[in-house]
């Protein structure tokens, strides 16, 4: 069964939630379509923000010639393939998934086909790209933020999923518990969405369901990045009343 997050995934720019910092009117990638060129970039930010979102509707848009590969599961033998097409074809765009988790070998491979345009990259990250990606891949790219959204455009990603469920009811307070359980993270919120419908009577979501399944807010913390330092800060904060909204 395909996943309700990736039925409603954006295919274009024009349906990106959120993101208004880079999509939009006047803005960075939508005037880089609008001009049909493209630069190496890499989108960082916490899961479910719309980073693949974005590559792949930046893609769609242009309509030319990509690969998607991931730093993790795939090798070099697998970059060479991308490589040897992009020389096929005079140019190629390639998406890279965790991109901060590649080795020396396959950053080396990469570097002189980026610097001659043979390549364009979208390295696509969770790690903060000044700490985590070589200087070498960095100075090659210009890095954009993939900030968390917003309560507004959460209730707007949950009303169109709620469209690819069959007589779906729900109110306004569950509407809300997953809205503010999701933390900026609407994946989250989609998967608890469609998880509450199914296990649901007759598609009635209530808030007493959701509270059985989910009764905890979705938070990110990695003990070996800055979100931990975050967090605790945050909840020094807000203890000690120095910020109100920590």
């Amino acid at each position: 069964m395909k996943l309700l997050a990736n039925q409603i995934r954006p295919k274009s720019l024009k349906d990106i939630i959120g993101q208004n910092h880079l999509v939009g009117p006047n803005k960075i990638l939508t005037n880089l379509i609008k001009n049909q060129k493209m630069f190496s970039i890499i989108l960082y930010g916490l899961p479910g923000t719309g980073k693949t979102s974005l590559a792949e509707a930046i893609v769609n848009d242009l309509k030319k010639k990509f690969r998607s590969l991931n730093a993790v599961i795939n090798n070099k033998s697998d970059f060479d393939i991308v490589i040897e097409e992009a020389k096929m074809n005079g140019e190629m765009i390639l998406i890279i998934d965790e991109i901060h988790r590649m080795n020396k070998d396959k950053q080396d491979l990469l570097l002189p086909y980026i610097e001659s345009g043979l390549l364009t990259i979208i390295g696509l990250t969770t790690s903060n790209p000044y700490h985590s990606i070589n200087p070498a891949i960095r100075s090659r790219c210009q890095i954009f933020e993939v900030f968390p959204l917003g309560e507004a455009d959460i209730k707007k990603g949950l009303k169109k999923g709620s469209k690819y469920l069959e007589n779906i009811k729900i109110d306004d307070d569950s509407i809300n518990i997953i809205v503010k359980s999701s933390s900026g993270d609407l994946r989250s919120a989609l998967n608890l969405l469609e998880m509450a419908y199914y296990s649901s009577n007759d598609g009635h979501i209530t808030t007493e369901v959701l509270k059985n399944i989910n009764s905890k807010p979705n938070l990110y913390i990695d003990k070996n990045d800055t979100n931990y330092y975050d967090t605790i800060s945050a909840l020094q904060k807000s203890i000690r009343g120095s910020d109100v909204d920590a």
